[in-house]
């Protein structure tokens, strides 16, 4: 039986990771909690998703070394499992006014060829349950792509990253909420 951390609050992710894994041994952490504290076990498989969500209000030397503090943290974890699997945010090929995408654009490259570090990178994840509701109507009206869950599921090495995608980015030094955020990545190309 695999032994497996799954580090972050999204319910999609754990709930995803969760069905793939379903007859292992799975422990679920904040990643607030690992980032303070530091000190895990060793796993067999390390799924690390999340980020602190005040880059968004950060400048950008605040930002750039915050991504160098997060490739110390990624780094940290490797050396406690022989498969870390971060989870990437979709980086769009041509354009995009995002500083998650930013964040993930400058970090990946920092841990691409590291052995045991695998990066998987998709849009947002819809469960059958979410693709019956209005909202997802309207994102598909929208011409909005997302990622099926059970692709996801069965054809997880389809999503891992070969090539990182090097946009042009704009807007960057105008601090944002959350809300302004997913705004602004509807008009990522």
């Amino acid at each position: 039986m695999l032994k497996i951390l799954i580090i972050g609050s999204s319910q999609i992710i754990k709930n995803t990771f969760k069905k793939k894994y379903n007859k292992s041994n799975i422990t679920f952490i904040k990643f607030r909690k690992v980032w303070i504290r530091r000190n895990i076990n060793k796993f067999d498989i390390i799924i690390l998703s999340g980020f602190h969500r005040s880059i968004l209000s950060y400048d950008m030397y605040s930002l750039d070394k915050y991504i160098n503090k997060y490739k110390n943290f990624i780094l940290q974890l490797s050396q406690k499992t022989d498969n870390l699997f971060v989870i990437s945010t979709f980086i769009p090929n041509k354009l995009s006014f995002s500083r998650i995408v930013y964040f993930y654009k400058n970090l990946l490259p920092k841990i691409f060829k590291k052995k045991n570090i695998k990066i998987l990178s998709f849009r947002k994840i819809i469960s059958k349950v979410e693709s019956k509701k209005n909202i997802f109507f309207i994102l598909k009206f929208l011409k909005i792509k997302m990622t099926d869950q059970n692709a996801l599921i069965k054809n997880t090495n389809r999503f891992q990253l070969n090539k990182i995608p090097n946009p042009k980015s704009y807007f960057l030094n105008i601090p944002r909420n959350m809300i302004i955020e997913r705004i602004l990545r509807l008009f990522d190309k």
